[in-house]
């Protein structure tokens, strides 16, 4: 892979969980970990795509120990049954939240649950995952001699637009239906697991799990290289600050694997769109335990929660 990521850690009997890794950030996250001697777990929606992917990791990871399952962030039927499937792997060392939906629809879309989908895809299924595999997480605590650890993914759009706890104070606020902005849906749903990520931080801390961040930076298909059927660079999007999909994976790399990260670590590109991973700060708006509080509480009651 051309990139100027070290390789990675060994992490040999370990089981890392990666949402959405099919694609994009999350299929380089996954070719990445692959090298670690871990077994890695890709959870998809399109089975086809599953199939793809794990042949191309395989092609740069010889002997990689992979799998895939099936999951659909937006039906909490699908989440409860896809983590029934994972929790018989028995161990789960690192849980990616990796998948989301970066270009919401032009108008309002609801899932089957009543849901907005773009808050459905990126935190509200997240969350109910997070809660079933609760226990299996915990079951993983001193089985090795790092703690486990979950990981979300932030945005730059968190940086553009600020948050009202307000906004998120409900389960009824996760409808989507107070002025349907499509940019402003997105950028609301990553403050949202700015906010529901560091406040799990502020509940595990003792606990022998940690929860962490990290964000892309401004990461394009233009420069990422090529994974036919998986990444097909353009020639349209080679911008001088943006980096590739292959080193936008980096902050979330560096978020599962340093063991010199501690809980409610924040990583992203140093030069803030691109560039190597270092620990950055989440913007105040969503990072204060009043936004945790708010967040925490409209997601708990929609999915059930759970008590770290």
């Amino acid at each position: 892979m051309t990139s100027s990521a070290p390789r990675p850690p060994r992490r040999d009997g370990e089981t890392i969980v990666i949402t959405g890794g099919t694609a994009g950030l999350g299929y380089f996250t996954a070719e990445r970990l692959a090298l670690t001697g871990a077994r890695v777990v890709v959870t998809a929606r399109d089975p086809g795509r599953a199939d793809r992917a794990l042949a191309s990791i395989r092609a740069h990871a010889p002997g990689a120990d992979l799998s895939a399952v099936a999951l659909d962030l937006t039906d909490l039927t699908s989440v409860e049954t896809a983590a029934d499937e994972l929790a018989d792997l028995g161990r789960i060392d690192a849980l990616v939240l990796n998948a989301g939906l970066t270009t919401p629809p032009s108008g309002r879309t609801l899932t089957r649950d009543g849901l907005e989908l773009t808050l459905a895809t990126n935190v509200v299924g997240h969350t109910a995952l997070l809660a079933h595999l609760w226990p299996t997480l915990l079951a993983t605590i001193g089985r090795t001699p790092r703690p486990v650890r979950v990981v979300g993914l932030g945005s730059l759009a968190t940086r553009v637009l600020p948050f009202d706890p307000a906004s998120l104070a409900a389960p009824s606020d996760l409808t989507g239906d107070d002025g349907y902005r499509p940019f402003a849906q997105y950028a609301l749903s990553k403050h949202a697991v700015h906010a529901w990520i560091t406040e799990l931080a502020r509940r595990v801390t003792g606990t022998g799990v940690q929860a962490l961040l990290a964000h892309p930076g401004y990461a394009v298909d233009g420069l990422t290289p090529e994974r036919p059927g998986i990444v097909e660079p353009g020639r349209f999007e080679r911008l001088p600050f943006a980096q590739g999909k292959h080193d936008g994976a980096r902050p979330t790399l560096r978020a599962v694997l340093d063991p010199r990260l501690g809980n409610g670590a924040f990583v992203g590109p140093r030069w803030v769109t691109r560039g190597e991973p270092v620990q950055v700060s989440a913007v105040r708006s969503s990072s204060s335990p009043e936004a945790g509080a708010a967040v925490w509480s409209a997601l708990a009651g929609v999915t059930g929660g759970f008590a770290p």
